[in-house]
C-alpha cells in the first residue's frame, strides 16, 4: 500500500501578485516557485526544479525522448505528451501529460500532488498562493456547453439541411507543445497539421465543402482558444487528430475514439449515435487504404465533449513504432492518411444527405 499524505492548503487571504507555488516535504521549510506557467487552468512547474525539493532526482534521455525519475520505489519514466507514468511493469494514467514550455519539461500541479507525492520519501506539502489563476474547475464543462450550443443551433437550422456540410478539423498540439515525439525526432504537432491540411485540401478540391482548421500553422492554442475557434466554425462534423507514443516499441495502428453513449431517462443507451457511425465509416476507409486500425473505443476524453455533434478523435498511429513512424513522418504516408480520412468523411456525409432526402 502506498503510504503518503498530501497536504493541499488553499490560501483564503488575498493572493500575492504573480503566480507563486510553495512545495516541500512535511517538516521542512517549503520552497517558493515563481516560474509558474498556467495551461488549461492548471499550474505547471519545471520538473528539474521540483524534484530536488522532494528528495528526488531525474534526467532527460534525449535519445529515447523520456524523462527518468529516481525514487525510493525505483525508476519512474514519463514522456512529453504521454498520458502514462511507468514504474517497473506498472502503468499509471495521467490526467495531464508533461509538456515542454519555454524549452523546459514541465509537470502540472495535479502530477505533483497525485503522483510525485506517492514517489517521494515522505508526505508532500503543496500550496498554490495564486489559485485565482485556475479557471473552470470542471475541465469538461466548457466543452460540454460548446457542444450543447452547437447541437441546439444545428437542430434549429433545419432550413440549411441541403447546404454543404461544414467540417471542422482540430490538429492536436502546436507551437511550444510538440506532443509526442518519435524515435527519429518527428513531432506529433507536425504530423497532425500536415494530415489536417491534406484532408482540408481534398474536401475543398473534390467536394467543395467548407472546412475550418482550429490552427493552420505551428503555433500554440489553449483549450479555450480551440473552443472559441470551433464555436466560430459553425461545424456540423468534427475530426480531432492526434498521434501516440508508448514506452514499448510494440503497440501500433490507428485507434478511433468516440464519446460514451448517452443514457436516456429509461436507462437504455441512445440509438442515435452519429459519432460511432462516422468512426465506423472512417475505419472502413482506412482499412481499405491498407492502414491498420486497432479498433474503435468509447472514452470520456476531453476533446470529445458531449452531445450529438458527430465527433471522432483519431490517434493516427504510434510514433514509437517503426512502421507507424515511417508512415507518419513522410509526405507520402501523410497524403495516404489524408486521402483515407477524406473518403470516410465523404461517405458519411453522402449517406447522411441521402437519409435526409
Amino acid at each position: 500500500m502506498i503510504r503518503f499524505v498530501v497536504f493541499l492548503l488553499i490560501l483564503l487571504a488575498a493572493a500575492p501578485a504573480g503566480a507563486v507555488v510553495e512545495i516541500g516535504l512535511e517538516g521542512q521549510p517549503p520552497q517558493r516557485f515563481e516560474e509558474v506557467y498556467h495551461r488549461e487552468g492548471r499550474a505547471y512547474l519545471a520538473i528539474d526544479d521540483v524534484l530536488p525539493v522532494l528528495g528526488l532526482s531525474g534526467r532527460w534521455l534525449s535519445v529515447k525522448h523520456v524523462y527518468q525519475i529516481s525514487t525510493p520505489s525505483g525508476v519512474a519514466v514519463i514522456s512529453p505528451g504521454s498520458h502514462f507514468l511507468r514504474l517497473g511493469d506498472q502503468l499509471t494514467p495521467l490526467g495531464r501529460p508533461p509538456c515542454f514550455i519555454d524549452g523546459r519539461l514541465r509537470i502540472s500541479e495535479d502530477f505533483i500532488q497525485r503522483h510525485l507525492a506517492g514517489l517521494a520519501s515522505g508526505p508532500v506539502f503543496y500550496r498554490n498562493l495564486d489559485p485565482g489563476q485556475t479557471d473552470d474547475p470542471n475541465p469538461g464543462s466548457e466543452l460540454d456547453r460548446l457542444f450543447a450550443f452547437l447541437l441546439k443551433r444545428d437542430s434549429d437550422s433545419t432550413e440549411e439541411v441541403h447546404t454543404a456540410t461544414r467540417i471542422a478539423i482540430d490538429p492536436g498540439h502546436g507551437g511550444e507543445d510538440p506532443g509526442a515525439i518519435g524515435v527519429d525526432g518527428v513531432k506529433e504537432k507536425t504530423v497532425t497539421l500536415a494530415v489536417a491540411q491534406g484532408v482540408e485540401k481534398q474536401l475543398k478540391m473534390r467536394q467543395d465543402m467548407p472546412v475550418f482548421l482550429t490552427r493552420d500553422d505551428d503555433y500554440f492554442l489553449s483549450r479555450e482558444q480551440r473552443l472559441q475557434n470551433l464555436a466560430r466554425s459553425d461545424a456540423e462534423l468534427l475530426l480531432v487528430l492526434h498521434a501516440q507514443a508508448s514506452f514499448s516499441s510494440e503497440p501500433h495502428g490507428l485507434v478511433l475514439f468516440v464519446r460514451p453513449s448517452e443514457e436516456v431517462a429509461s436507462g437504455a443507451l441512445s440509438l442515435h449515435d452519429d459519432s460511432m457511425r462516422l468512426a465506423e465509416t472512417l475505419k472502413a476507409s482506412l482499412e481499405a487504404a491498407g492502414l491498420p486500425v486497432a479498433g474503435i473505443l468509447r472514452a470520456p476524453l476531453l476533446p470529445l465533449g458531449r452531445g450529438d455533434l458527430p465527433t471522432v478523435l483519431v490517434e493516427m498511429g504510434y510514433l514509437t513504432h517503426v512502421d507507424d513512424q515511417a508512415r507518419l513522418s513522410v509526405k507520402e504516408g501523410q497524403k495516404a492518411m489524408s486521402a483515407a480520412l477524406f473518403e470516410g468523411i465523404n461517405t458519411f456525409v453522402q449517406t447522411k444527405q441521402k437519409e435526409i432526402l
